[in-house]
């Protein structure tokens, strides 16, 4: 998991005041909770003006293809009292979540799964639309 990615200032705000609150990172391992941590203090933070639309954020719908399957997964990165695991709405506060965050297109994306280890590549960011 790279450190090196940036994030939307209000997202990263979201995030952090949900750190000491979230029950479902509260559960995580200690390894798992200081890579979430570590990832949100090493992010860039950048202004809703500045970010660019081809890096994914908050209510982003990420399509990832498995590298050895070649199968497609789609997820939407949410605030971890959205989610919602069924449908495909994942905590950005998840190993998952965490990794999603600040990618774009074509980048690569590894995650741990138990023991295993899985690798995927970007294939698309939908940008949430806000009105």
């Amino acid at each position: 998991m790279s450190n090196n990615f940036i994030l939307l200032q209000e997202d990263f705000q979201l995030l952090t005041s949900a750190l000491n609150t979230d029950k479902h990172y509260l559960e995580l391992s200690d390894a798992e909770k200081n890579k979430i941590k570590d990832k949100l203090a090493n992010a860039q933070q950048v202004s809703a003006i500045d970010f660019p639309n081809n890096v994914s954020r908050l209510y982003d719908v990420i399509t990832l293809r498995n590298i050895k399957t070649r199968q497609n997964l789609q997820f939407k990165l949410v605030p971890p009292a959205e989610r919602d695991n069924w449908s495909g709405k994942i905590s950005a506060l998840s190993p998952l979540g965490i990794a999603l965050l600040g990618v774009i297109q074509g980048q690569s994306v590894s995650w741990q799964a138990g023991n295993k280890t899985n690798y995927y590549t970007v294939m698309e960011v939908r940008n949430a639309v806000f009105i």
